[in-house]
Protein backbone atom coordinates (compact mmCIF):
# COMPACT_ATOMS: atom_id res chain seq x y z
CA UNK A 1 0.00 0.00 0.00
CA UNK A 2 1.40 3.51 -1.07
CA UNK A 3 0.29 6.46 0.81
CA UNK A 4 1.11 10.40 0.15
CA UNK A 5 0.10 12.87 2.81
CA UNK A 6 -1.02 16.40 1.36
CA UNK A 7 -1.17 19.02 3.74
CA UNK A 8 -4.04 21.61 3.07
CA UNK A 9 -3.51 23.26 6.01
CA UNK A 10 -2.35 22.50 9.96
CA UNK A 11 -5.78 20.88 10.56
CA UNK A 12 -6.46 19.39 7.21
CA UNK A 13 -4.76 16.42 5.22
CA UNK A 14 -5.58 14.72 1.95
CA UNK A 15 -4.31 11.66 2.25
CA UNK A 16 -3.74 9.54 -0.99
CA UNK A 17 -3.79 5.65 -1.00
CA UNK A 18 -2.89 3.53 -3.64
CA UNK A 19 -3.58 -0.39 -3.28
CA UNK A 20 -2.10 -3.26 -4.58
CA UNK A 21 -3.28 -5.22 -7.96
CA UNK A 22 -3.40 -7.77 -5.89
CA UNK A 23 -5.37 -7.02 -2.86
CA UNK A 24 -7.68 -5.70 -5.50
CA UNK A 25 -7.83 -9.08 -6.72
CA UNK A 26 -8.29 -11.06 -3.58
CA UNK A 27 -11.28 -9.05 -2.70
CA UNK A 28 -13.40 -8.66 -5.83
CA UNK A 29 -12.77 -12.67 -5.54
CA UNK A 30 -14.44 -11.83 -2.28
CA UNK A 31 -17.22 -9.93 -3.15
CA UNK A 32 -18.10 -11.78 -6.68
CA UNK A 33 -18.32 -15.45 -4.60
CA UNK A 34 -20.55 -14.15 -1.94
CA UNK A 35 -22.94 -12.58 -5.06
CA UNK A 36 -22.53 -15.64 -6.20
CA UNK A 37 -24.11 -17.73 -3.29
CA UNK A 38 -27.24 -15.89 -3.28
CA UNK A 39 -27.51 -15.30 -7.44
CA UNK A 40 -30.95 -16.68 -9.28
CA UNK A 41 -29.98 -16.75 -12.93
CA UNK A 42 -32.28 -18.21 -15.22
CA UNK A 43 -31.06 -21.68 -16.19
CA UNK A 44 -29.14 -21.96 -13.61
CA UNK A 45 -29.50 -23.42 -10.01
CA UNK A 46 -29.37 -20.61 -7.35
CA UNK A 47 -25.51 -20.63 -6.00
CA UNK A 48 -24.37 -22.37 -9.23
CA UNK A 49 -24.32 -19.86 -11.90
CA UNK A 50 -20.25 -19.65 -13.55
CA UNK A 51 -18.11 -17.03 -11.40
CA UNK A 52 -17.93 -15.47 -14.94
CA UNK A 53 -21.09 -14.52 -15.82
CA UNK A 54 -22.02 -13.55 -11.98
CA UNK A 55 -18.88 -10.86 -12.78
CA UNK A 56 -20.39 -9.64 -15.75
CA UNK A 57 -23.73 -9.11 -15.01
CA UNK A 58 -23.50 -7.67 -11.45
CA UNK A 59 -20.23 -6.00 -12.31
CA UNK A 60 -21.62 -2.31 -11.01
CA UNK A 61 -22.94 -3.73 -7.43
CA UNK A 62 -19.44 -5.93 -7.11
CA UNK A 63 -17.66 -2.73 -8.06
CA UNK A 64 -19.41 -0.61 -5.36
CA UNK A 65 -19.41 -3.45 -3.12
CA UNK A 66 -15.31 -3.87 -3.99
CA UNK A 67 -14.51 -0.14 -2.58
CA UNK A 68 -16.52 -0.40 0.34
CA UNK A 69 -14.89 -3.03 1.67
CA UNK A 70 -11.21 -1.64 0.23
CA UNK A 71 -11.81 1.54 1.93
CA UNK A 72 -12.60 -0.27 5.33
CA UNK A 73 -9.96 -2.74 4.98
CA UNK A 74 -7.53 0.12 4.47
CA UNK A 75 -7.90 3.29 5.80
CA UNK A 76 -7.81 2.48 9.42
CA UNK A 77 -4.05 1.22 8.24
CA UNK A 78 -3.21 4.48 6.39
CA UNK A 79 -4.21 6.31 9.46
CA UNK A 80 -2.54 4.27 11.72
CA UNK A 81 0.78 4.30 9.38
CA UNK A 82 1.27 7.94 9.11
CA UNK A 83 0.09 8.66 12.65
CA UNK A 84 -3.31 10.64 11.62
CA UNK A 85 -5.69 10.56 14.54
CA UNK A 86 -9.07 12.60 13.01
CA UNK A 87 -10.93 14.78 14.82
CA UNK A 88 -13.71 13.61 12.59
CA UNK A 89 -14.75 10.96 10.61
CA UNK A 90 -12.40 11.20 7.16
CA UNK A 91 -14.44 12.01 4.44
CA UNK A 92 -13.32 10.34 0.86
CA UNK A 93 -13.15 13.24 -1.16
CA UNK A 94 -11.69 11.01 -4.89
CA UNK A 95 -12.42 7.41 -5.53
CA UNK A 96 -11.04 6.02 -8.68
CA UNK A 97 -12.92 3.09 -10.57
CA UNK A 98 -11.91 -0.79 -9.57
CA UNK A 99 -10.82 -3.02 -12.35
CA UNK A 100 -9.04 -6.61 -11.63
CA UNK A 101 -5.65 -6.68 -12.29
CA UNK A 102 -4.94 -3.11 -11.69
CA UNK A 103 -3.81 -0.53 -8.15
CA UNK A 104 -6.69 1.09 -6.42
CA UNK A 105 -6.66 4.44 -6.03
CA UNK A 106 -8.61 6.82 -3.66
CA UNK A 107 -8.22 10.38 -1.33
CA UNK A 108 -9.65 11.24 2.14
CA UNK A 109 -9.91 14.53 3.77
CA UNK A 110 -8.75 13.78 7.77
CA UNK A 111 -9.11 16.85 9.81
CA UNK A 112 -6.88 16.28 12.54
CA UNK A 113 -6.99 17.93 16.13
CA UNK A 114 -4.80 21.18 16.58
CA UNK A 115 -1.21 21.41 18.49
CA UNK A 116 -0.96 23.57 20.49
CA UNK A 117 0.46 24.05 23.96
CA UNK A 118 -1.19 25.11 26.74
CA UNK A 119 0.13 24.95 30.06
CA UNK A 120 -1.59 24.78 33.72
CA UNK A 121 -1.55 28.42 34.53
CA UNK A 122 -3.13 29.50 31.44
CA UNK A 123 -6.77 27.55 32.62
CA UNK A 124 -5.86 27.00 36.60
CA UNK A 125 -7.00 29.89 39.52
CA UNK A 126 -7.94 32.00 37.42
CA UNK A 127 -10.04 35.54 38.58
CA UNK A 128 -13.16 36.16 36.56
CA UNK A 129 -15.70 38.75 37.91
CA UNK A 130 -18.96 37.12 38.78
CA UNK A 131 -22.48 38.54 39.55
CA UNK A 132 -23.88 37.91 42.96
CA UNK A 133 -26.97 35.40 43.16
CA UNK A 134 -28.79 38.07 44.20
CA UNK A 135 -32.81 38.86 44.13
CA UNK A 136 -34.19 42.69 44.93
CA UNK A 137 -37.83 43.44 46.50
CA UNK A 138 -38.50 45.20 43.00
CA UNK A 139 -37.45 41.93 41.41
CA UNK A 140 -40.17 40.07 43.30
CA UNK A 141 -42.92 42.84 43.21
CA UNK A 142 -42.28 43.35 39.92
CA UNK A 143 -43.30 39.51 39.36
CA UNK A 144 -46.07 39.89 41.66
CA UNK A 145 -47.80 42.54 39.66
CA UNK A 146 -47.13 40.82 36.25
CA UNK A 147 -49.43 37.85 37.93
CA UNK A 148 -51.89 41.22 38.47
CA UNK A 149 -51.75 41.95 34.91
CA UNK A 150 -52.54 38.19 33.67
CA UNK A 151 -55.41 37.23 35.94
CA UNK A 152 -57.06 40.64 35.72
CA UNK A 153 -60.28 41.17 33.41
CA UNK A 154 -60.33 43.03 30.20
CA UNK A 155 -62.89 45.80 29.75
CA UNK A 156 -63.21 47.72 26.57
CA UNK A 157 -62.49 51.34 26.83
CA UNK A 158 -62.81 54.87 25.10
CA UNK A 159 -60.06 56.17 27.04
CA UNK A 160 -56.53 56.98 25.82
CA UNK A 161 -54.28 53.88 25.49
CA UNK A 162 -51.69 53.87 28.53
CA UNK A 163 -49.45 51.44 29.37
CA UNK A 164 -50.50 47.93 30.14
CA UNK A 165 -54.00 48.43 28.15
CA UNK A 166 -54.43 45.52 25.77
CA UNK A 167 -55.32 46.87 21.90
CA UNK A 168 -56.25 44.74 19.10
CA UNK A 169 -54.72 46.57 15.97
CA UNK A 170 -54.90 46.21 12.06
CA UNK A 171 -51.52 46.85 10.16
CA UNK A 172 -49.39 46.59 7.38
CA UNK A 173 -45.87 47.16 7.21
CA UNK A 174 -43.90 48.47 3.91
CA UNK A 175 -40.24 49.23 2.82
CA UNK A 176 -40.67 51.93 0.93
CA UNK A 177 -43.79 51.85 -1.04
CA UNK A 178 -43.34 47.63 -0.80
CA UNK A 179 -45.50 45.72 1.24
CA UNK A 180 -43.45 43.38 3.40
CA UNK A 181 -44.41 39.49 2.96
CA UNK A 182 -46.03 38.21 5.67
CA UNK A 183 -45.92 41.35 7.52
CA UNK A 184 -49.74 42.42 7.93
CA UNK A 185 -52.55 41.18 10.08
CA UNK A 186 -56.53 42.38 10.09
CA UNK A 187 -56.72 41.87 13.98
CA UNK A 188 -53.26 41.52 16.10
CA UNK A 189 -53.60 41.48 19.80
CA UNK A 190 -50.84 43.68 21.39
CA UNK A 191 -50.37 43.82 25.43
CA UNK A 192 -48.77 47.36 25.53
CA UNK A 193 -45.10 48.12 27.38
CA UNK A 194 -44.27 44.72 27.21
CA UNK A 195 -42.01 45.28 23.86
CA UNK A 196 -43.52 41.43 22.63
CA UNK A 197 -44.95 43.19 19.20
CA UNK A 198 -42.13 46.27 18.88
CA UNK A 199 -41.19 48.73 21.47
CA UNK A 200 -41.07 51.55 19.01
CA UNK A 201 -44.56 50.67 17.86
CA UNK A 202 -46.12 50.06 21.67
CA UNK A 203 -44.40 53.66 22.60
CA UNK A 204 -46.33 55.07 19.72
CA UNK A 205 -49.59 54.02 20.36
CA UNK A 206 -49.82 55.52 24.06
CA UNK A 207 -51.94 58.43 24.17
CA UNK A 208 -54.29 56.96 21.25
CA UNK A 209 -57.53 56.26 20.80
CA UNK A 210 -59.78 53.24 19.15
CA UNK A 211 -60.49 53.86 15.85
CA UNK A 212 -57.50 56.36 15.79
CA UNK A 213 -54.90 55.61 12.22
CA UNK A 214 -50.96 55.92 12.40
CA UNK A 215 -47.79 55.77 10.97
CA UNK A 216 -44.73 54.77 12.73
CA UNK A 217 -41.80 54.15 10.96
CA UNK A 218 -39.11 51.56 12.88
CA UNK A 219 -35.55 50.73 11.39
CA UNK A 220 -33.97 47.72 11.93
CA UNK A 221 -30.35 46.95 12.84
CA UNK A 222 -28.54 45.11 9.84
CA UNK A 223 -27.84 41.60 12.06
CA UNK A 224 -31.72 41.78 12.70
CA UNK A 225 -32.69 37.85 12.71
CA UNK A 226 -35.38 38.12 9.70
CA UNK A 227 -33.57 39.24 6.50
CA UNK A 228 -36.84 40.76 5.64
CA UNK A 229 -36.46 43.50 8.26
CA UNK A 230 -32.75 43.59 8.66
CA UNK A 231 -31.09 47.08 7.82
CA UNK A 232 -34.03 48.67 6.58
CA UNK A 233 -36.26 51.79 7.95
CA UNK A 234 -39.91 49.77 7.85
CA UNK A 235 -42.96 52.10 8.07
CA UNK A 236 -46.12 50.69 9.61
CA UNK A 237 -49.21 51.63 8.79
CA UNK A 238 -51.54 50.90 11.63
CA UNK A 239 -55.14 51.14 12.47
CA UNK A 240 -56.45 50.70 16.25
CA UNK A 241 -59.27 48.64 16.24
CA UNK A 242 -60.27 47.96 19.60
CA UNK A 243 -58.99 49.10 23.11
CA UNK A 244 -59.11 47.24 26.58
CA UNK A 245 -58.21 48.57 30.10
CA UNK A 246 -57.32 46.00 32.34
CA UNK A 247 -59.35 45.68 35.62
CA UNK A 248 -56.65 44.62 38.18
CA UNK A 249 -57.55 42.85 41.52
CA UNK A 250 -56.16 43.81 44.66
CA UNK A 251 -52.71 41.65 45.56
CA UNK A 252 -54.43 39.83 48.70
CA UNK A 253 -54.82 36.47 50.13
CA UNK A 254 -57.98 35.72 48.62
CA UNK A 255 -56.50 36.78 45.19
CA UNK A 256 -53.65 34.21 45.77
CA UNK A 257 -55.73 31.65 46.43
CA UNK A 258 -57.93 32.09 43.50
CA UNK A 259 -54.91 31.66 41.33
CA UNK A 260 -54.59 27.79 42.00
CA UNK A 261 -50.83 27.99 42.23
CA UNK A 262 -50.76 25.47 45.94
CA UNK A 263 -50.09 29.14 47.83
CA UNK A 264 -52.70 30.57 50.39
CA UNK A 265 -51.05 33.39 51.12
CA UNK A 266 -49.36 36.71 49.80
CA UNK A 267 -46.63 36.38 51.96
CA UNK A 268 -45.71 32.55 51.04
CA UNK A 269 -46.28 33.34 46.91
CA UNK A 270 -43.50 36.24 47.54
CA UNK A 271 -41.17 33.18 49.23
CA UNK A 272 -41.93 30.68 46.30
CA UNK A 273 -40.84 34.02 43.83
CA UNK A 274 -38.01 35.33 45.30
CA UNK A 275 -36.68 31.09 45.37
CA UNK A 276 -38.12 30.16 41.94
CA UNK A 277 -35.80 34.23 40.48
CA UNK A 278 -32.75 33.13 42.97
CA UNK A 279 -32.68 29.90 41.01
CA UNK A 280 -32.68 31.68 38.06
CA UNK A 281 -30.32 34.10 38.54
CA UNK A 282 -28.10 31.75 39.89
CA UNK A 283 -28.15 29.76 36.61
CA UNK A 284 -27.78 32.56 34.78
CA UNK A 285 -24.96 34.12 36.18
CA UNK A 286 -22.94 30.66 36.64
CA UNK A 287 -23.43 30.19 32.64
CA UNK A 288 -22.04 33.58 32.16
CA UNK A 289 -19.01 33.26 34.58
CA UNK A 290 -18.34 29.90 32.89
CA UNK A 291 -17.95 31.93 29.39
CA UNK A 292 -16.30 34.46 30.91
CA UNK A 293 -13.61 32.02 31.97
CA UNK A 294 -13.23 30.41 29.00
CA UNK A 295 -12.69 33.38 27.26
CA UNK A 296 -9.98 34.16 29.25
CA UNK A 297 -8.37 31.07 28.62
CA UNK A 298 -8.83 31.94 25.01
CA UNK A 299 -6.82 34.66 24.87
CA UNK A 300 -3.90 33.07 26.25
CA UNK A 301 -3.94 30.23 22.78
CA UNK A 302 -4.68 30.58 19.40
CA UNK A 303 -5.15 27.81 17.14
CA UNK A 304 -7.10 26.42 13.95
CA UNK A 305 -10.04 24.49 13.79
CA UNK A 306 -11.36 22.40 10.80
CA UNK A 307 -14.14 23.82 8.50
CA UNK A 308 -16.26 20.87 8.38
CA UNK A 309 -15.68 21.03 12.48
CA UNK A 310 -17.01 24.27 12.75
CA UNK A 311 -19.80 23.32 10.20
CA UNK A 312 -20.87 20.51 12.28
CA UNK A 313 -21.73 23.23 15.02
CA UNK A 314 -23.31 25.47 13.16
CA UNK A 315 -25.96 23.24 11.82
CA UNK A 316 -26.24 21.94 15.78
CA UNK A 317 -26.73 25.57 16.47
CA UNK A 318 -29.78 26.01 13.38
CA UNK A 319 -31.50 23.14 14.71
CA UNK A 320 -31.73 24.66 18.36
CA UNK A 321 -33.07 27.29 17.01
CA UNK A 322 -35.59 25.28 14.87
CA UNK A 323 -36.40 23.38 17.76
CA UNK A 324 -36.67 26.47 20.01
CA UNK A 325 -39.30 28.31 17.11
CA UNK A 326 -41.40 24.84 17.03
CA UNK A 327 -41.74 25.01 20.98
CA UNK A 328 -43.30 28.54 20.35
CA UNK A 329 -45.23 27.52 16.96
CA UNK A 330 -43.62 29.01 14.64
CA UNK A 331 -40.90 27.71 12.00
CA UNK A 332 -38.34 29.25 9.81
CA UNK A 333 -40.69 29.12 7.00
CA UNK A 334 -43.28 31.15 9.22
CA UNK A 335 -40.72 34.11 9.74
CA UNK A 336 -39.50 33.98 6.30
CA UNK A 337 -35.83 33.54 7.83
CA UNK A 338 -33.24 32.74 5.24
CA UNK A 339 -30.78 29.77 5.71
CA UNK A 340 -28.53 31.29 4.31
CA UNK A 341 -28.99 34.64 6.59
CA UNK A 342 -29.01 32.33 9.43
CA UNK A 343 -25.74 30.19 8.59
CA UNK A 344 -23.58 33.89 8.19
CA UNK A 345 -25.17 35.00 12.01
CA UNK A 346 -24.69 32.24 13.40
CA UNK A 347 -21.31 31.34 12.16
CA UNK A 348 -18.92 33.58 14.63
CA UNK A 349 -21.16 31.60 17.90
CA UNK A 350 -20.55 28.26 16.03
CA UNK A 351 -16.61 28.88 15.06
CA UNK A 352 -16.36 30.10 19.21
CA UNK A 353 -18.29 26.63 20.01
CA UNK A 354 -16.16 24.68 18.11
CA UNK A 355 -13.22 26.48 19.69
CA UNK A 356 -14.58 26.16 23.19
CA UNK A 357 -15.00 22.46 22.79
CA UNK A 358 -11.32 21.19 21.36
CA UNK A 359 -9.50 23.37 24.34
CA UNK A 360 -11.84 21.67 26.63
CA UNK A 361 -10.61 18.27 25.42
CA UNK A 362 -7.03 19.42 25.57
CA UNK A 363 -7.31 20.29 29.40
CA UNK A 364 -9.31 17.00 29.60
CA UNK A 365 -6.34 15.40 28.06
CA UNK A 366 -3.49 17.19 30.21
CA UNK A 367 -5.86 16.27 33.40
CA UNK A 368 -6.69 12.90 32.99
CA UNK A 369 -10.02 13.94 32.78
CA UNK A 370 -11.99 10.84 30.92
CA UNK A 371 -15.31 9.23 30.82
CA UNK A 372 -14.95 5.38 31.01
CA UNK A 373 -15.78 3.15 29.08
CA UNK A 374 -18.52 1.30 31.05
CA UNK A 375 -20.44 4.26 30.80
CA UNK A 376 -20.04 5.11 27.22
CA UNK A 377 -21.12 1.42 26.82
CA UNK A 378 -24.30 2.02 28.00
CA UNK A 379 -24.92 5.40 26.62
CA UNK A 380 -24.94 3.29 22.96
CA UNK A 381 -27.34 0.76 24.46
CA UNK A 382 -29.57 3.97 25.84
CA UNK A 383 -29.23 5.40 22.01
CA UNK A 384 -29.64 2.01 20.40
CA UNK A 385 -32.86 1.52 22.21
CA UNK A 386 -34.29 4.71 22.79
CA UNK A 387 -33.66 5.31 19.18
CA UNK A 388 -33.99 2.03 17.33
CA UNK A 389 -30.71 2.15 15.56
CA UNK A 390 -27.70 -0.28 14.46
CA UNK A 391 -25.05 -0.53 16.97
CA UNK A 392 -22.92 1.37 14.33
CA UNK A 393 -25.45 4.41 14.05
CA UNK A 394 -25.48 4.40 18.20
CA UNK A 395 -22.10 4.66 18.73
CA UNK A 396 -21.43 7.56 16.09
CA UNK A 397 -24.11 9.48 17.62
CA UNK A 398 -22.61 8.93 21.39
CA UNK A 399 -18.86 9.46 20.00
CA UNK A 400 -19.77 13.06 18.01
CA UNK A 401 -22.85 14.48 19.82
CA UNK A 402 -22.51 12.95 23.50
CA UNK A 403 -20.25 12.13 24.47
CA UNK A 404 -17.66 15.22 23.67
CA UNK A 405 -21.00 17.28 25.48
CA UNK A 406 -20.47 14.77 28.52
CA UNK A 407 -16.48 15.55 28.81
CA UNK A 408 -16.78 19.46 28.59
CA UNK A 409 -19.24 19.52 31.67
CA UNK A 410 -16.89 17.89 33.44
CA UNK A 411 -13.76 19.51 32.43
CA UNK A 412 -15.92 23.15 33.18
CA UNK A 413 -16.47 21.86 36.63
CA UNK A 414 -13.15 21.15 37.00
CA UNK A 415 -12.39 24.69 35.85
CA UNK A 416 -14.91 26.61 37.82
CA UNK A 417 -13.51 24.34 41.11
CA UNK A 418 -10.36 25.62 40.15
CA UNK A 419 -11.05 29.16 39.41
CA UNK A 420 -11.14 32.36 41.80
CA UNK A 421 -14.65 34.77 41.33
CA UNK A 422 -14.29 37.99 42.05
CA UNK A 423 -17.57 39.29 43.50
CA UNK A 424 -19.31 42.01 41.98
CA UNK A 425 -22.48 44.52 42.89
CA UNK A 426 -25.69 44.13 40.75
Amino acid sequence: MRLEVVEKSPVEKLLKIEIPPEEVNKVLEEVSSEIRKRAKLKGFREGKAPLYLVKKLFKEEIEEKGIERLIAQTLPKALEEKGLQPLLRPRVENVERLSEGEPFNYTVLVEIRPQFELKKEDYLGLEVEREKDEVSEEEVERLLQELRYSFSELKKTEEPIEERFAVVISFSAYDGENLIPGHEAEALFIDVGTGEFNEVVERALIGKKAGDRLTVEVEYPENALNPLLAGKKVRYEIEIKEVYKRDLQELTDDFVKNLNLGVDSVERLRELIRDRLLKDKSRENENKYRERLLEKILEKVDFPVPERYVEIKLYQLIEQLREALENEGLSFEKMQLSFEKLKERLYPSAQKLAKEEILLEKIAEIEGIEIGEEEIRKQIETIQRGLQVSLEEASRIVYYNILPKMLAERVMKFLVENSKPIYKEN
